[in-house]
């Protein structure tokens, strides 16, 4: 960077020096969006506009003409005050003309009599459309403007700056309809009635050469458009408009004598020497010149907890159509240090998981030397798989009994080909938990008893459930590793105790086979695939498949067995008590009772 504008001095101090040598009086070269004058002579001194005037009439008239396709009748003013070297359009009295013909006819063929019409069907007389212009000026900035007149013929009180004109065409370029205007070649005008028609070209040699009419070619490729201007007062001038590269420019010259010898010509060729000037003192550079980097890692949220980034995935800005414009005066106080991302503002429903490469994250915004220049979209560029745990179904508040008695409403478990009900058979996992729903309202929770796994209502051991997740390596090798969520189509240890959940029953419950974990969260003894259960989604829980077997909690060791057991075994002792009696009775018959003796 330090070399590059090393090197362009030298070729912008010949430049320079052709402009010292350029004759017109008054003359500025004006950057618009920097409000910078990259160069100027005498250009804050008064200087009289001729037909650049009609850049203020025909602002003035679009700003407050709603629709330009409305129709105004033309009074004695098209007619009146134009002597014959006047340049006119041709309007008569009683012509009937819309706002965007009379436009066309005041820029491109500088028609004197089109500004007067404008100014009458604008606001109503000249002298209040006067009023406007000048408040306009005010408006601007133009402190150094005074308008008599919509035209632009001379009046010793008809005056402006070269500066003030910049200003001027700087705030017209963001008029589109006033750009489409100074931007046409060729035109046709079409009076109401058919009286007058009329095809013009413009006077802007920049954009256009009449062909058999002018002897050179001056087309300049970057011009926008623009106004020229001409009296024997007021000289050549022009006021012209260009742009490169997403720079835009703007030279205003006024003064050239035209009764000096000067060639009408003079005025573009000193335009195009100021445009060419002026695009040399900007460069542009692509994001890639400063290596600044699009590239973030951004944290994701209900990621796959086995994920070995722990969620974090990659995403990208594109930067690739961010353009850093500028004079070179202004690049020079940029460097890769300059550049600085601020934190990115991220969508918290897009980062949760499942996350999709290409799917939008959020905005990141680049400042340079601490502005904003470039908000972008901040892409994916990797998958992050979901935690597909089904939603965490808390138990009901208040389950927890006072266990101290070591008292447990058990229930045995056992496994089957057939899914059951949802009560029996739909797990529900909880912060280390599982647990079936009886009612909806009664959880009974898987627990490790000794060597074998059963539920319960408020078991006397603990009910913490650890889950170990299959994972296959890319050479092969299969682990099982901690995670705390569930994924459908995955495989898992269910743990309790230091013992394994294995889908082989050992007496009216399911075997606890001991496995080991080491430091690092791995099952490190030897799994079989009865020990291996996937979670199938089933409503907020799962269904828990081992080799095609669904785990069932049964209901054979609940408080109603119990109950029928004591019932039984009452019922048990009554009888035998009442055998026991009756017997006596037969061995003793002379014992007094109430009991009716039989002799035999």
């Amino acid at each position: 960077m330090m070399i590059f504008a090393a090197l362009v001095p030298s070729v912008s101090m010949a430049e320079r020096s052709q402009l010292d040598a350029i004759t017109t009086p008054h003359i500025i070269l004006y950057d618009p969006d920097s409000e910078t004058v990259l160069y100027q002579k005498d250009a804050y001194s008064r200087a009289y506009p001729a037909s650049t005037t009609k850049i203020m009439t025909c602002i003035v008239a679009l700003e407050n003409c709603e629709d330009l396709d409305s129709q105004y009748t033309c009074g004695f003013e098209a007619e009146n005050g134009f002597f014959a070297q006047s340049s006119l359009l041709g309007l008569k009295y009683g012509y009937i003309m819309t706002i965007r013909d009379m436009l066309y006819g005041l820029m491109l063929c500088s028609g004197n009599d089109c500004g007067a019409c404008l100014a009458v069907a604008t606001s109503g007389s000249m002298d209040t459309f006067i009023q406007l212009m000048n408040e306009k000026a005010l408006e601007i900035g133009m402190r150094d403007t005074h308008y008599t007149n919509a035209h632009g013929l001379h009046n010793d009180e008809h005056y402006t700056t070269a500066y003030d004109m910049a200003l001027l065409m700087a705030y017209a370029l963001k008029n589109e309809a006033f750009r489409e205007i100074i931007a046409t070649k060729e035109y046709t005008v079409v009076e109401a009635t058919g009286k007058f028609t009329k095809t013009i070209q413009t006077s802007n040699k920049l954009i256009y050469t009449k062909p058999d009419v002018d002897w050179e070619d001056n087309i300049y490729e970057y011009a926008i458009g623009g106004k020229t201007g001409e009296t024997n007062i007021a000289g050549y001038c022009l006021v012209e408009a260009a742009e490169k590269d997403g720079v835009t420019l703007i030279t205003v010259l006024m003064g050239d004598k035209n009764n000096g010898g000067t060639s009408p010509y003079y005025r573009f060729h000193n335009a195009i020497l100021l445009f060419n000037y002026g695009f040399a003192q900007y460069a542009a550079y692509d994001l890639a010149h400063y290596n600044v980097q699009n590239s973030f890692n951004v944290q994701t949220t209900d990621y796959d907890p086995g994920d070995p980034n722990r969620g974090v995935i990659t995403a990208e800005v594109d930067i690739s159509s961010v353009v850093i414009r500028g004079s070179l005066t202004e690049l020079s106080r940029i460097n890769d240090r300059s550049f600085v991302w601020k934190e990115p503002e991220l969508d918290p429903e897009a980062v949760k998981a499942p996350v999709t490469a290409g799917d939008k994250l959020g905005t990141a915004t680049l400042l340079c030397n601490g502005e904003p220049i470039f908000t972008g979209d901040l892409i994916a560029k990797t998958d992050m798989a979901a935690n597909y745990q089904a939603v965490e179904t808390a138990p009901p508040s208040g389950f927890i009994k006072d266990n101290t008695a070591k008292s447990r409403d058990v229930c045995n478990l056992t496994v089957s080909k057939n899914g059951g009900e949802p009560e029996y058979t739909v797990w529900y996992y909880f912060k280390n938990t599982l647990y079936t729903m009886q009612d909806s309202i009664k959880p009974f929770y898987l627990y490790c008893d000794g060597e074998v796994f059963r539920s319960a209502k408020a078991p006397a051991v603990s009910n913490r459930v650890d889950l170990f997740k299959q994972v296959t390596a890319d050479d092969g090798t299969v682990t099982y590793v901690y995670t705390e969520s569930t994924v459908p189509g995955e495989k898992y240890l269910v743990v309790s105790q230091g013992r394994a959940l294995q889908a082989s029953k050992k007496g009216r419950s399911l075997v606890a086979v001991p496995v080991t974990v080491d430091e690092g969260g791995r099952i490190t003894s030897e799994v079989t695939d009865n020990m291996l259960w996937s979670f199938n989604p089933n409503g907020q829980g799962y269904q828990l498949i081992s080799n095609g077997r669904y785990l069932h909690r049964s209901g054979g060791d609940g408080l109603l067995f119990w109950i029928l057991i004591g019932v039984l075994f009452i019922a048990l002792i009554i009888i035998i008590r009442l055998l026991a009696t009756s017997r006596t009775r037969r061995r003793n018959p002379k014992r007094r009772g109430k009991y009716k003796i039989y002799r035999m």
